[in-house]
């Protein structure tokens, strides 16, 4: 299970192309369970058996240098690179986890996409996957996370005889996309997940 639970997670992380006028991005905050993004303008609660990634960790985990995280914001650091992942969290007992971050779109793919463009490029990438059956919805829904309104997308997978539920909280916002991607077992629900954030 922890294998396919990586694996959604790298491809996660592989097929977001595709994010802010206003302040740039700047790095959230953990304090003791809770991460909170003032960019985004939510907290986020942990349960106990959840764990944050550390800096290390966010790098290992998407194969990149942890000087990433080094640079004095966001925006720096996305200057040179294509996405920067702020927060990655999961539960050690399902592997139920969630990750936030950002992607430059003018780096990466073309500011000018739209998050209705974003999905159709995620829904055709995940259909070249073998491995994997990713079903998504045929209408997306609007969603708030804390004060902050995303594009919901909530697609059923089936990876390796699982079942599970991936959901991308998405919101463009000037050259970026923002994103919030959770990844849920059987053993959570979609509002209990969104029930963490405030």
């Amino acid at each position: 299970m922890k294998k396919i639970i990586s694996l959604l997670l790298a491809l996660s992380m592989a097929f977001l192309f595709v994010g802010c006028q206003n302040p740039a991005p700047t790095r959230g905050t953990i304090d003791e369970n809770v991460y909170k993004n003032d960019f985004l303008k939510f907290e986020f609660t942990k349960p106990d058996s959840w764990v944050y990634y550390t800096d290390e960790q966010i790098a290992k985990a998407i194969n990149a240098s942890v000087d990433v995280f080094n640079d004095e914001s966001l925006k720096e650091a996305l200057k040179n690179n294509t996405s920067v992942y702020d927060m990655m969290v999961v539960d050690s007992i399902t592997r139920t986890n969630i990750n936030v971050g950002y992607e430059n779109l003018a780096k990466s793919f073309s500011r000018n996409i739209t998050v209705e463009q974003y999905i159709e490029a995620l829904k055709e990438q995940f259909g070249k996957i073998n491995e994997m059956n990713v079903i998504f919805p045929d209408e997306y829904t609007k969603a708030k996370l804390g004060e902050t309104e995303f594009t919901r997308v909530v697609c059923k997978t089936v990876a390796g005889g699982m079942y599970m539920t991936q959901v991308y909280y998405l919101r463009k916002t000037d050259n970026y996309m923002c994103f919030v991607i959770a990844t849920v077992t059987n053993d959570y629900t979609v509002s209990e997940i969104e029930a963490m954030f405030k």
